[in-house]
């Protein structure tokens, strides 16, 4: 499966509007809910400031299905905003949905913070998921950065009953 996410696009377009009234409603989704399969998922995150730094890690992500994984990755968010934003100048918008997922955006004094989550297969079958994040930094917007997460699900989390990948 292939993403293609312009950041042009998404800092011109996405942001402004994730980033509006939290009492925007939500669209419904057009096409069929995208599937999360839950398991054992390897890793691989790239910063555009450190091109040749990349981070792995293998992690198991138990979400039940897609709507767990979306509500528990807002509820995170929402928690660890509430938590450790002393001054209360940060805000975490509405999830939206795009194609094969969802976003969200963080508004904070000087900064704004655009997060996706795709979901699809690659050209076997096996469940992957494409996170990236988008941090504008308004008064150095040349240290702004994109950070881009690959996720391949290679097998079932210890103790969990083998899943079937849809």
């Amino acid at each position: 499966m292939r993403f293609h996410v312009h950041t042009a696009f998404l800092a011109a377009v996405l942001v402004p509007a994730l980033c509006a009234s939290a009492h925007a409603q939500s669209v419904p989704l057009l096409e069929p809910k995208p599937v999360f399969v839950p398991g054992m998922y390897e890793s691989e995150a790239r910063n555009s400031a450190f091109k040749n730094h990349p981070v792995t890690s293998k992690t198991c992500v138990a979400s039940a299905d897609y709507d767990a994984f979306r509500d528990e990755t807002m509820a995170q968010y929402q928690k660890d905003y509430n938590l450790h934003n002393a001054k209360k100048d940060c805000t975490v918008s509405d999830i939206k949905s795009i194609k094969n997922g969802f976003a969200f955006a963080l508004a904070c004094s000087g900064t704004k913070t655009l997060l996706t989550h795709e979901f699809g297969k690659d050209a076997d079958g096996t469940p992957l998921v494409r996170g990236t994040i988008q941090t504008l930094i308004r008064a150095a917007p040349k240290y702004s950065s994109s950070i881009l997460i690959m996720m391949r699900r290679v097998g079932d989390c210890p103790g969990q009953t083998p899943t079937k990948a849809l």
